[in-house]
């Protein structure tokens, strides 16, 4: 099997794992959506960073930037909200893989790489933020979320708009 094939396959597998997770309609407490929110927003802030050095393609390139501004408003934002819950500093072990993974990534797979787990991470996101600004017990954070969601939406259709080129 190639690196690139196994990159993707593994990537897949952590994303999918953490949609799961997002999709069993268990309602996280505050810090638990907090932590994912947080999390998730600073990985696609960190890989579109590396997008923006290692991208081939002036469409990666122009969404990177575009994650890079969105989620970093949307970080303020969260820690306006987060009251007393903390935000984490770091990100978690399956996001530190996903980014060495992404890193590793050969020249010629990384933008369908970038792509892809760009594509997985927003199915998470969108998740998890429709949950909680439906049925979230914190009426700031879900407000956030609330707020939040349509811009994560957005992002889902711009990578849905680049599944031709990027896609399977």
């Amino acid at each position: 099997m190639s690196s690139a094939r196994a990159i993707s396959i593994l990537a897949i597998t952590v994303l999918a794992e953490m949609a799961v997770a997002a999709e069993d309609n268990h309602v996280p407490l505050p810090a638990e959506f907090i932590n994912r929110a947080a999390t998730s927003g600073t990985y696609e802030i960190e890989a579109s960073r590396l997008a923006l050095t290692r991208s081939s393609s002036a469409t990666i390139k122009a969404f990177a930037q575009t994650m890079i501004i969105d989620h970093a408003k949307a970080a303020e934002e969260l820690k306006a909200v987060a009251g007393r819950f903390p935000i984490p500093e770091e990100l978690d072990s399956a996001h530190q893989d996903l980014m060495q993974h992404l890193s590793a990534a050969a020249a010629d797979v990384f933008d369908k790489t970038y792509w892809q787990q760009q594509t997985d991470a927003h199915k998470e996101a969108v998740s998890l933020f429709t949950l909680y600004s439906a049925k979230g017990e914190n009426g700031a954070v879900k407000g956030f979320a609330a707020k939040t969601l349509p811009i994560l939406q957005h992002h889902q259709t711009m990578l849905g708009q680049m599944e031709a080129q990027f896609g399977q």
